[in-house]
C-alpha cells in the first residue's frame, strides 16, 4: 500500500509543475433515410508537462458514448510519467501499450476508425504497469513493458502479468513524416493453464503523397484458440488538402474453424 500511495503522491506533485492543456474533438454529420444529424462522438482532453529536465507526464481523459444508451461519459485513458534515465526511458502508471501504436500511425485515421489490432480486440491500448524504451541505433527502437494485462478499463483480477516487447526499425510516425518502418511485437501473459500470446508483424512506407501500411497478427488464447488478422491500408494525397484512403481487414476469430471469418472494408475522402 505504501508504494501505491507514493505513486499517487508523485502524480499530484508533478501536476503542480509547468503544464499544458489541450484536446481533440471529433464531429461528424450523418444523412440517412431515417435520421439526419450532427454528432459529437469523441473528445480527448490532455494535460501534459515537464516536471524537470528528465521527468515528463501526460494525463488523457477520453470522452465517448456508451453502447447501451449513447450517453457521453469520460474515463481515464492515460496517466503516465516518463523518466529519462541514463540508460533508457522509463514509463510508469497507466501507460500506452507498445502493441499497436506504430500500426495505428501507419493507418493514420484513428478519428475515423480504430487500428485493426485494436478494433478486433487483439490488444488493449493502455494498461497499468511499467515500460522501458531505448534506441539501440539511429533507426532501431526497443520497448519492453510489464503490465497487469486486463487493460485500462478493468482492475487486476489475478496474479499474472503481461510482458510485451516491441522492436521497430525506421520512421514510427508515417502519418506525419515520410519514410518507412518494419517491426514486430510479441506479448505473453501466463495463466493457470497455457499462456495467452500475441505476435504482430507490421510495416509501412510513405512518400510522394502516398502512404501504405500492412500488418499480420496472431493471437493464441490460453485455451488454444488461434485468431489471425491481416490488414492493408492505402492513403494518397490528391491535393494539399484532399486525401483519399482505403483499408481492408481480414479477421479470422478461430483458425481451426472454416468460413467463420469476416472481412471489413472502409474507404473515403478526407478534407484537411
Amino acid at each position: 500500500m505504501k508504494n501505491i500511495v507514493y505513486v499517487l503522491s508523485l502524480f499530484a506533485t508533478i501536476m503542480l509543475a509547468e503544464s499544458k492543456v489541450g484536446g481533440l474533438t471529433h464531429f461528424d454529420y450523418t444523412n440517412a433515410e431515417e435520421i439526419s444529424a450532427f454528432n459529437f462522438n469523441r473528445q480527448y482532453i490532455l494535460f501534459s508537462g515537464t516536471a524537470s529536465d528528465d521527468v515528463k507526464y501526460k494525463v488523457i481523459f477520453d470522452v465517448g458514448r456508451l453502447e447501451t444508451n449513447d450517453r457521453l461519459v469520460a474515463y481515464l485513458k492515460k496517466a503516465q510519467i516518463d523518466y529519462n534515465a541514463s540508460s533508457c526511458k522509463v514509463s510508469i502508471g497507466m501507460i500506452g501499450m507498445n502493441t499497436y501504436g506504430v500500426q495505428e500511425k501507419n493507418w493514420g485515421y484513428r478519428f475515423i476508425e480504430k487500428s485493426a489490432i485494436d478494433k478486433n480486440g487483439f490488444s488493449s491500448t493502455a494498461d497499468i504497469g511499467v515500460g522501458f524504451s531505448k534506441a539501440i541505433m539511429d533507426d532501431l527502437n526497443l520497448n519492453l513493458q510489464v503490465v497487469n494485462g486486463e487493460g485500462f478499463k478493468s482492475p487486476q483480477v489475478d496474479k499474472y502479468y503481461k510482458i510485451s516487447l516491441n522492436a521497430t526499425y525506421g520512421e514510427a510516425k508515417l502519418n506525419k513524416n515520410d519514410g518507412y518502418n518494419a517491426g514486430v511485437v510479441y506479448s505473453t501473459e501466463s495463466s493457470e493453464t497455457d499462456p495467452t500470446t500475441m505476435v504482430s508483424v507490421f510495416g509501412g512506407c510513405a512518400g510522394n503523397g502516398l502512404r501504405v501500411g500492412g500488418e499480420y497478427d496472431v493471437l493464441t488464447n490460453s485455451d488454444g484458440t488461434k485468431k489471425t488478422l491481416l490488414s492493408i491500408s492505402l492513403n494518397y494525397g490528391l491535393k494539399d488538402d484532399v486525401d483519399v484512403f482505403a483499408r481492408y481487414d481480414m479477421n479470422d476469430p478461430n483458425a481451426d474453424v472454416e468460413k467463420d471469418g469476416d472481412n471489413y472494408l472502409i474507404a473515403g475522402v478526407v478534407l484537411n
